[in-house]
C-alpha cells in the first residue's frame, strides 16, 4: 500500500530535480520536504545537460509535507 499523504523525496531533507523540460523550455521542477521554502526571485544552480546552469524561482506551492518550485534560466 503506497501513503499518499505527502511528499515522498529520497531523504528527509532531500531535493528532487525534474528536469525533462530543460532542453526545450529552459524550465526545471524542485521539489522537496525540506523546511526552507524558496522566494520567487531565489536562484538554485543546477547541473544538467552537461553543464551548469543558474535558475531563478519563478513559481513556488507548498501543500501538506512540502514544497515545489519551478524554475527558470
Amino acid at each position: 500500500m503506497i501513503d499518499q499523504t505527502g511528499v515522498h523525496a529520497f531523504n528527509a531533507s532531500g531535493y528532487e530535480i525534474l528536469d525533462e523540460r530543460f532542453a526545450a523550455h529552459g524550465e526545471v521542477a524542485i521539489w522537496s520536504k525540506a523546511p526552507h521554502v524558496p522566494d520567487i526571485g531565489d536562484r538554485f544552480l543546477i547541473d544538467t545537460l552537461g553543464r551548469t546552469h543558474e535558475l531563478a524561482v519563478r513559481e513556488v506551492r507548498t501543500f501538506a509535507g512540502g514544497w515545489s518550485a519551478i524554475c527558470r534560466t
